[in-house]
């Protein structure tokens, strides 16, 4: 059963969650600022003195996890999960939101490279005080990015859109979820789940802050195009049967046009005469209908992938050790 909602006369138990890949140059940064502000949202009494910051190691191939457990044996504010191999951002992100859910109030998500201004995390806090469970970070303005990145991301929220996603332009995955958020999450079994989708599908009160994005100080980018167009392909095929029924549309446009095109050869061949024997009837049929047969397969396939990964029931993450 899911709990009551938080209420004011309570001081939260906050739980920041940090997934990470080979993010060891970003890692003491966040530390510093992030407990930094930590001590002085208990000292305001926004927060409990007994909020904790939770690192979640998806499969790095660095010294991620050795610095993360030296954190903790010196920090027991400090606690982590390492899983046994990258299970990808999405899987790390709802692996440490689970772990989370019965040892704090509320919890925030947020990136460890720490390019997410996490000055934020007090408007967050306000917010769930009004009583909202779900509180969104949204972007600003994308003047850090570069062109290339700052046209694919306003192209993967305006897809998202086209096909009826329901989501909240320029929010990542910067965002804060009540207890009672959190354990309603957990009652999603899908294995590609989309968080940004997803949260907005809980039907609790939902709020938004605005913040600022930093350049990055430490490290490479994770998220390159390739996981950009994969993470938006699982968001298409997870919430939107749209695809499916352009295909169907296609379909009987196709159907149409090959009733036309059919009657314009007939006419021609008795009107014109001019035409070329077996060209017409055969070739052009061919190059098109062979192109949409094989879209057509191609987005059917994609939804079959996500039925085959779905009835597998795979665990979504495993995890290989954790810190207290």
């Amino acid at each position: 059963m899911i709990n009551n909602q938080y209420t004011n006369s309570e001081v939260p138990r906050l739980a920041i969650v940090l997934p990470c890949h080979n993010e060891s140059e970003s890692i003491d940064h966040a530390v510093t600022q992030l407990t930094s502000l930590i001590q002085e949202l208990a000292d305001e009494g926004l927060i409990s003195k007994d909020s904790y910051l939770f690192f979640v190691d998806d499969g790095s191939t660095d010294n991620s996890w050795v610095m993360i457990d030296e954190l903790n044996q010196g920090n027991k504010a400090i606690k982590g999960l390492k899983l046994s191999q990258n299970f990808g951002h999405q899987a790390a992100l709802l692996a440490g939101l689970t772990e989370v859910t019965q040892n704090c109030d509320a919890a925030i998500s947020i990136d460890a490279d720490m390019q997410q201004d996490p000055l934020a995390i007090r408007d967050f806090v306000r917010e769930l005080r009004k009583g909202f469970d779900v509180v969104l970070g949204v972007r600003k303005d994308r003047n850090s990015d570069g062109w290339l990145k700052r046209q694919t991301a306003l192209g993967f929220y305006n897809l998202m859109r086209i096909m009826g996603v329901d989501i909240v332009p320029n929010h990542a995955d910067y965002r804060l979820l009540s207890k009672r958020a959190l354990e309603a999450l957990a009652l999603f079994p899908e294995p590609s789940i989309f968080l940004r989708a997803t949260c907005l599908q809980l039907g609790f009160r939902v709020s938004t802050v605005f913040f600022d994005v930093s350049e990055r100080r430490y490290g490479q980018t994770k998220y390159s195009l390739s996981k950009m167009l994969r993470l938006a392909l699982h968001g298409i095929t997870s919430f939107s049967v749209v695809p499916l029924r352009m295909v169907a549309i296609l379909g009987f446009v196709i159907f149409l046009s090959s009733l036309g095109m059919g009657g314009y050869v007939i006419w021609h061949k008795l009107f014109v005469g001019d035409t070329i024997p077996g060209w017409a009837s055969i070739t052009l049929p061919i190059y098109f209908i062979g192109g949409v047969q094989l879209l057509c397969l191609g987005v059917v396939g994609e939804y079959v992938g996500q039925i085959y990964k779905t009835v597998k029931k795979r665990p979504r993450w495993i995890s290989e050790y954790k810190l207290d």
